[in-house]
């Protein structure tokens, strides 16, 4: 229950900026990104525990890993180029 629990807060989006105002589409692109990102890490670890015990096919389950891993990199890549690419400055 703990686990589901968590899981669902830190899906849902409750911003606190100071002083109060509205988020940009890109902070709010970047907030889903990251949360999709911690996804693909779990699916990702979950992969390559399965294609190791040998559940399934195997070649099957190896591909999709290093798929998920490539394509959760990518998403990694996206969030630290929004936070090279937005100024200090901006509140």
């Amino acid at each position: 229950m703990l686990f589901v629990s968590t899981l669902l807060g830190s899906m849902l989006y409750y911003p606190y900026y100071n002083p109060n105002r509205e988020p940009t589409i890109l902070e709010v692109v970047a907030f889903y990104l990251n949360r999709i990102n911690i996804l693909f890490f779990i699916v990702t670890i979950t992969t390559a525990t399965l294609a190791t015990t040998g559940f399934g096919n195997k070649e099957l389950m190896y591909k999709a890993s290093v798929y998920l891993f490539t394509f959760s990199m990518l998403l990694f890549f996206a969030s630290v180029l929004k936070l090279l690419l937005t100024p200090p400055w901006t509140p």
